[in-house]
């Protein structure tokens, strides 16, 4: 059938349906529309269509786990092992894991997936693990694939397990713009060539669609479920009393349970009775994964297979929680956290078994700082003390299976604070003081350091840059906050916080949205604490950029100060702040030009005065008092 025109696709089978994600992109390549469809094979007609609000399920390849009953991805957006929701379509991130161009699961729930070896150009067959991303490689498919002239990206291709024989079917492209099928062997990764297509056609999606059980043979069997026992896996399940078609079934010749993709089962049940619970146990279970398939005959024949999986042994360790940073009498960052319980597979786990490994990020670049640790605490010695810094923490817990997931992250100042006067203008388009931190709260809110803003459109009060919360092109609810460096008010009796705010009221033309900002203030780490009366509406004035000068006499004699700006949408305009200071009130100077108090003029490059409120997007001459400066807008 000839399916809706879009940009791509990828999808698979359940059942007879067909479940597929489409998408379109712009002119300018950026993904517009998702769709989650399911195509009723039979009818050879689309049946539903449920738009996505995320590209996350946007995937080079998808596979059915029917021992999970999850559709898996390997996600175009990033190199992400995805779960699907097959109802909704809904994607969720599962973990990391190598760029596959295609997935496959096999009977037992295996992933399989295949990766461009950049050196040689060959397609590469791994085993792909479903809770870690974590990928082993099989072998060398000895097929090169069809690439770019960079040898990076390969073209579009699908594989498919096949139920018959335990082979993958793999549709490609090779090197020599053959658009071809391949027999691929799961135990050794070799693929043997068998037909080019007819037109020479490329695919994007395969499946394997096992072929129905005859009429009068049993139904498959029924309430099979697997449980860890230890290092053993019990399986409990219904003997089918109906057959294929519904009617009852008088009798059963056997019942035989294979491991994985056996063909020689582990346990066969000779004539049990139609619709008797059985119970076995797998005393020959492997550490990790397993997964059984169970298959009913008669005279008339087989069943559909039934699936079963279970994790048994060591699981993968969960994220640990609560973790925290403190700074000891030395300076150091000391990490704390509390151990996971379970595993990624709901198995205890042992927390004697259990190491860590410890993630520093400083400025995006991150790297591991400690691995093997055995108490659930981390002295930081490594770092440069001598300048403020504020790294961010994450710890990775280590079982005898492997790695874990990585917890949340926690972060600190660490190193000298700053004396007052404290003063930042962005004046080169980047803060002469360090760190500046900033943390996204909710719905992406962010803010930036920039020479623009898109609406209000205006330009810094001062110097090349300026703080600017990005509202114009966020949702209404976006929050996020950007944090000064650490100050002293050790010796301070009356700090006080200046900054200048652009305020721009709309109302006139209908457009009045609560932007807003409140000033915040962290003292020796703990959270930041809104200050009294510092919360700024964008529309409460139409007065542009103008000085606002905060008390902070509450916070006289803290040692470690920081100060936020929180921003929040109201699905509007921008927010802008500039010219920072942060001063003794009681020593502060006057012959700040930067903190000039006298009213504005405004010319443009002729020396014409102009009406600083209806200025258009252009060069000006700003004057107040004896300060020049040439802005744009």
């Amino acid at each position: 059938m000839e399916l809706p025109p879009m940009s791509g696709y990828s999808g698979t089978s359940v059942g007879r349906n067909f479940l597929y994600m489409d998408y379109s992109v712009n002119s300018s390549g950026n993904i517009t529309a998702v769709n989650w469809r399911k195509v009723d094979m039979d009818t050879k007609s689309i049946i539903s269509t449920q738009a996505q609000q995320y590209a996350l399920g946007v995937c080079m390849d998808m596979t059915y786990d029917p021992t999970t009953s999850t559709i898996y991805g390997i996600s175009a957006v990033s190199d992400i092992l995805v779960s699907i929701d097959p109802e909704t379509g809904n994607a969720s991130p599962v973990a990391q894991t190598m760029p596959f161009y295609t997935l496959s699961a096999d009977g037992a729930g295996q992933l399989y997936g295949i990766a461009l070896d950049t050196d040689t150009g060959h397609g590469v067959l791994y085993t792909v693990n479903k809770v870690t991303g974590t990928a082993l490689k099989i072998g060398d498919t000895g097929v090169k694939m069809l690439t770019d002239e960079s040898g990076t990206i390969a073209a579009f291709q699908s594989a498919a397990f096949s139920s018959v024989n335990g082979q993958i079917y793999w549709a490609m492209t090779n090197s020599e713009y053959t658009s071809a099928l391949y027999r691929v062997d799961p135990s050794t990764g070799v693929a043997a060539y068998m037909a080019a297509f007819p037109d020479n056609e490329s695919y994007v999606a395969m499946f394997d669609m096992p072929t129905p059980a005859l009429p009068d043979a049993p139904a498959p069997v029924r309430n099979i479920s697997a449980s860890p026992d230890g290092m053993n896996v019990k399986i409990d399940f219904t003997a089918p009393d109906k057959t294929a078609d519904g009617s009852d079934l008088a009798s059963i010749t056997s019942i035989e349970i294979f491991r994985g993709n056996d063909t020689e089962a582990a346990c066969s049940l000779k004539a049990p009775n139609p619709g008797t619970a059985f119970s076995w146990t797998d005393t020959e279970a492997k550490a990790g994964f397993n997964a059984y398939r169970l298959v009913a005959a008669n005279d008339a024949g087989e069943s559909l297979p039934a699936y079963a999986s279970t994790f048994c042994g060591d699981d993968y360790p969960s994220e640990p929680t609560e973790v925290n940073v403190r700074i000891d009498a030395a300076g150091q960052p000391v990490i704390e956290w509390m151990p996971p319980q379970t595993g990624l597979n709901g198995l205890p786990l042992d927390s004697n078994k259990l190491s860590y490994m410890i993630q520093r990020d400083i400025n995006g670049r991150s790297e591991i700082i400690a691995e093997g640790i055995t108490d659930t605490s981390y002295t930081d010695t490594s770092l440069d003390l001598s300048r403020q810094l504020y790294p961010y923490y994450y710890v990775i817990a280590v079982s005898p299976a492997g790695e874990g997931r990585v917890s949340l992250p926690a972060g600190t100042y660490t190193g000298p604070a700053y004396k007052l006067p404290f003063s930042e203008n962005f004046a080169e388009g980047n803060p002469v003081s360090a760190p500046w931190v900033m943390q996204s709260i909710d719905l992406g809110g962010a803010w930036e350091i920039s020479l623009l803003s898109t609406f209000p459109g205006s330009g810094p009060y001062i110097g090349e840059g300026m703080l600017v919360f990005i509202g114009f092109h966020s949702v209404e609810g976006a929050e996020a906050r950007i944090a000064t460096p650490i100050m002293s008010f050790r010796n301070v009796s009356h700090p006080e916080l200046r900054f200048h705010f652009y305020y721009l009221d709309m109302s006139d033309q209908d457009l009045r949205f609560n932007d807003h900002m409140i000033v915040e203030i962290s003292v020796d780490g703990r959270p930041f604490v809104p200050v009294e009366g510092a919360d700024y509406y964008q529309h409460d004035a139409n007065t542009r950029w103008t000085e606002v000068v905060l008390p902070l006499t509450d916070y006289a004699g803290s040692e470690k100060v920081s100060i936020g700006f929180h921003g929040y949408s109201g699905g509007g305009f921008d927010l802008l702040v500039d010219n920072i200071h942060v001063v003794d009130k009681d020593e502060a100077g006057i012959d700040d030009t930067h903190l000039n108090s006298e009213p504005a003029l405004y010319f443009n490059l002729q020396g014409i005065p102009v009406d600083e409120h209806n200025l258009t997007p252009g060069l000006y001459i700003r004057r107040s008092g004896n300060d020049i400066k040439k802005i744009i807008i």
